[in-house]
Order: structure tokens, then sequence, then C-alpha cells
């Protein structure tokens, strides 16, 4: 194996073109001495470093990036394409070949990885873009002498000589084309294709030569593709118990990790100062309740009672009042009594009068402290008292904290849900109301909540398979399904810069007679399958060829014997082999070279 990995290196490092490998955690592991050259970057500057670290950070090289992302989005397909690099000095144009390379085996995803082929072509492009202008200048001096010609066509003999002359300048210029044109197809096949490799002729012979070629029957397979991730066991659901109040732990009766039932005692809360606002909110709902009673009993409240006696006393008096001026009146006309005394009478009344109508304001007044917004008031003031005083009994009748459900009493930092974080429940610990006590974790079932990174979250649905294992409950395994990816990205911890996403797996019901053998918090692994297709018509890699964005399979005419190419609509390609969409049918026999 050390002789290979030396010969294998040494033939990455004399390569003319450009090789960078990149892994699956976006890691450079390769990059040759071409590549170095092209990029005028160091070896020693790229490898070990992310992707994102050494180019993603260049946005005027996004093509370049975009076309090695392009590998990981769609690692079906094998990308070709030329695209601008800037350099610190200069701008070239590469010619990019990406594959995503995924070896056999188990499936293990750490070992997958990103090959990047690139070569210089800056200089087949220039060439190019000249062959281009002297095309033009070519066709606007053709034109000119077209126009020559017609104006010369016509003039004597003596100018014959110089059109001859002319018409051998264009045949020299035509000439001058077409050696061009010769001298830039060699330069593009020499760097298209490697020294030592067959031409297409000759690929052509050899495919259309049945000796060398070996038949191969097409056949359904099962095309499976999972991804491996870490985790640990956590319930299936959780019930959290918040305080009743604000209080500290008088008595504890469980421990964490123990099975409860439903309706066990858990325990004591101190309710003293809850006691202590109990009776207060007591005497204010029987002061409330009061008031509301003699709102609705108002007509004969005292203070319209009093109103009314003060409209009769004031009436009277009115009455009198009003009597005794009438018989003024009569005496003064009659000359008995004089004016100031009927000027004095007369005030008297019109006192009285004034003296009756503000009764009868304040009667009114009275009346209206019974209806109204002062009664909405009132009936509100008692429905507040009311309500206090129920949460409150609700409250004392919750001292005895007991589990709502049954299951295992979990560790605060122990549930699936970050934000719901408690402390640890011990006598005298205090407590505010709302405050998380304790938390009962669902053991009939598990969860398993795991970080993908940004190449394999684009895999991962909701409702896909995965089967669950660890090491410490060997033997047993769990089937479950995706019931969450996170749709929002996360830094990852530690060292791991990379944006990292959430995904929970969930397994509704575990074997009963294994969970005394799985408990929560256990280390495990999570093979999710991301592929699954049971029929699947796959042919070995060899056998499909490409011209263009066209894929094609070489077959044997049954009764003519000739070769041929046949067409066909390519899928998703493994280490070695392809799916065939479209184009072949199951039994189909097909030629490998």
């Amino acid at each position: 194996m050390a002789v290979q990995e030396i010969v294998y290196r040494n033939i990455l490092e004399n390569m003319r073109d450009g090789v960078m490998t990149i892994g699956a955690d976006g890691v450079v592991i390769t990059f040759n001495k071409a590549a170095e050259a092209i990029l005028e970057m160091k070896s020693a500057d790229v490898v070990g470093r992310t992707l994102g670290e050494v180019f993603l950070v260049m946005e005027e090289n996004d093509a370049f990036n975009q076309a090695i992302l392009n590998a990981v989005y769609e690692s079906a397909m094998v990308h070709n394409t030329r695209v601008p690099y800037k350099t610190a000095e200069k701008i070239l144009i590469l010619n990019v070949t990406t594959s995503f390379l995924r070896p056999p085996g188990d499936g293990n995803d750490e070992e997958n990885a990103v090959i990047v082929v690139f070569q210089d072509v800056t200089e087949v492009e220039r060439l190019r873009e000249q062959e281009t202008r002297l095309t033009e200048e070519l066709k606007s001096q053709h034109k000119e002498l077209q126009d020559a010609y017609l104006n010369l066509e016509g003039a004597n003999t003596s100018l014959q000589a110089a059109l001859k002359k002319v018409h051998m300048i264009r045949v020299a210029a035509t000439a001058l084309v077409i050696v061009l044109f010769v001298i830039l197809g060699l330069i593009s096949w020499k760097r298209i294709i490697p020294p030592g490799s067959k031409s297409a002729k000759e690929t052509r012979a050899e495919m259309k030569d049945p000796s060398q070629m070996k038949p191969f029957v097409v056949s359904e397979q099962r095309l499976t593709d999972s991804i491996a991730l870490k985790g640990s066991l956590k319930p299936i659901n959780v019930v959290n118990i918040t305080s009743p109040f604000t209080g500290k732990v008088k008595e504890k009766f469980f421990q964490y990790g123990q099975s409860v039932q439903k309706g066990q005692l858990l325990l004591k809360m101190d309710a003293l100062e809850t006691e202590t606002k109990h009776r207060e909110a007591d005497v204010a709902y029987i002061k409330a309740l009061e008031k509301m009673r003699e709102m609705d009993k108002w007509d004969n409240a005292d203070e319209v009672t009093k109103a009314r006696r003060s409209v009769t006393k004031s009436k009277m008096t009115l009455d009198t009042t009003k009597s005794k001026y009438e018989q003024s009146e009569i005496l003064f006309k009659k000359g008995y009594i004089s004016a100031t005394d009927l000027e004095s009478d007369k005030q008297q009344y019109e006192t009285a009068k004034m003296d009756y109508d503000a009764s009868l304001q304040e009667l009114q007044t009275a009346v209206n402290k019974g209806k109204g917004d002062n009664y909405r008031v009132t009936k509100i003031e008692l429905d507040n008292a009311r309500t206090k005083l129920q949460v409150l009994e609700l409250q004392l009748q919750k001292a005895n904290v007991v589990a709502p459900v049954s299951g295992t009493v979990i560790l605060p930092d122990a549930g699936p849900d970050k934000d719901k974080k408690g402390k640890l429940v011990e006598v005298g610990a205090s407590f505010t109301e709302g405050d998380l006590l304790i938390s009962i974790g669902d053991t009939g079932g598990f969860s398993v909540t795991a970080e993908v990174d940004e190449m394999e979250v684009l895999k991962l649905k909701k409702g896909q398979g995965a089967v669950i294992t660890g090491d410490a409950f060997s033997g047993i395994t769990l089937n479950g399904t995706v019931s969450h990816v996170s749709s929002q990205a996360s830094k990852g911890e530690g060292s791991k810069k990379t944006p990292v996403y959430e995904i929970m797996v969930s397994v509704e019901k575990s074997p009963p007679e294994a969970r005394e053998k799985l408990l929560l918090g256990m280390s495990c692994k999570v093979q999710i399958i991301t592929i699954d297709q049971p029929n699947t018509l796959m042919v070995p890699i060899q056998a499909v060829s490409t011209e263009g964005k066209d894929s094609y399979v070489t077959m044997k005419d049954k009764k003519t014997h000739e070769i041929k190419k046949i067409k066909v609509e390519t899928g998703i390609t493994t280490f070695d082999s392809v799916e065939i969409v479209k184009g072949l049918t199951k039994g189909d026999e097909i030629l490998l070279p």
C-alpha cells in the first residue's frame, strides 16, 4: 500500500492539469503542483483548510466556486464548464471538470470526496478571439475587394495586372485563415486529449470490434443511499410541570431517572406566602360581593332613601311657602300688608322652589349610582376578586405536585426543547410561579436529535426512514422516521465553523422486551435512508459514453449483428454503476468496452 500511495502521489504531482480533492466535511485533501502554478496558491495554504475559508471568501471567483458546489448538489452528474478565475496579478480562463465520488461498501459518507480537475485555457481563448477578429477583418476586406473589382471591371486593360494582384492577395489571406484554423485545431487537440490517449477514430473502431467487448445483461437492482449521524436517546414526548406559585420546595419524593405513575406524589411546596395572599383575596371578594348586592337593591339603599326624604321635605316646604305667598298677594291688594311683607313672602317661596328642584336632582343622582357604568364597574370588580381567589385556591391545591402522566423523571437538560431548561429540584430550592419544576419523559418511544452539514441537509426530508443502533444496546435495532428538518442553520460547536442544521428522528414505539436496556442519554448511531429504489435498471459506469449532453450505450443487433449506439437517459450515478431511466429495458444485452 505504501508503494501504491507513492506511485499515486507521483502521478498526481506530475500531472499538467490542476487537481484538487475536497472531503465531505468541506476540507481540502489534495492540491497538486499544477494547481499551485495555475491558481498561484501554495499547497500548504490550502490543504487542511475548508473550501469556505480558501475560496468562498473570494467573491470575484463565484463562477469557480459554483462549479465546485454543483458537484456536491448534483452528485449524480459529472460537470464540465469554463469559468473566469482572478489571481493576484491576472485573470485566467479555466476549463473545470468536477465529479462527486462515493466508494463502495457500507455507505460511509465520511469517505466521500469531490474531485476538481482544471486546465488554464486562457491562451486558447485568446487565440479564438483573435481568430474571430481576423475573420471579421477578412470579411470587411473581402467586401472592399468586391467593390474594387466591380469598379475596375470597366477600366482599361492596363489595370488587369493590378486586378490579378488583388486577387492573389485574397487567395493569400484565405490561405492564412486556413493555416490559422489548423494551428488552433492542433493546439486545442493537444490540450484536450492527453498524451497516449486514443483518437476518436481508434475508439470507434475499437467499440465496433465485438471481439474486444464483453456482453452485459441489463437487470433490476436495489438502489440505496444513506447518511450516518450520531446522537443520544431522548424521550419521544416530554410533559413539563411548572411551579404553581412562588415558594420553596418543602418535601421531595422522587429521584431523577426514576419511573413514576400517573397521580404519584412527587413533591410538596411551601405555601405560606400563597395562603396569606389567599386570605387577602378572600376579604376583597367578600367586600366586592357585598357591594354588588347593594347595587342589586340600590332602589332601597340608604342614600336613595335619604334623597327621597329630602324631596318630600322640600316639597312640603314649597307648598307652605306657596300658599303663604298667595295669601299675601290678596292681603296686599286690600291694603292690609305692606309691599315689603309681600316681597319677603315671595323670596321665601322662590327659595323653597329652588330647594325642591335641587332635591329632585340629588335623588336622580343617587338613583343613577346604581345603574350604567357604576353598576358595570362594581360587577367587574367582583369578577376580578372572584377570579383572583379561584386562582389562589387552585395554586394551593397544587401545593402537592403529582405526576400528570406515567413516565420517567428526567434531568432539566435531558429534554428535546432547548428553550425549556430548569434547575435541579432540591428541598429548600426557591422557584417563582411558572418556573420549570419537573419534566416527565414518555419512554414508550424515543427521539434522537443530530446535526447535519450544509452538503447533506438537502438530501433529508420529513418522513424518511431511519435505523438507530448503539454500542450500549448491541443487538437492538430501532426503526424511526425523520420528524423535523430545520430550515435555519446554526454555527457548529467548537472549532467547526461551517453551518449545521438540526434534525430530529422519532421512534414512536420501542420494543417492550428491549426497554430495560434502552436508557435515556445513551449514545447512538442514526442511519437515515435517503434513496431506496427496489427495482432500478443499473449498468456498469464504463458502459455509458457521453457526447455533449447526450449519453449512449453500445448494443449488438440480434438479427444483423451490427454494433450500434443507443441513446439513453441516465439518473443517479454511484461509484461503479449508472441508473438508466429511459432507453433500455430489463433483459437487454449491451456491450462493455
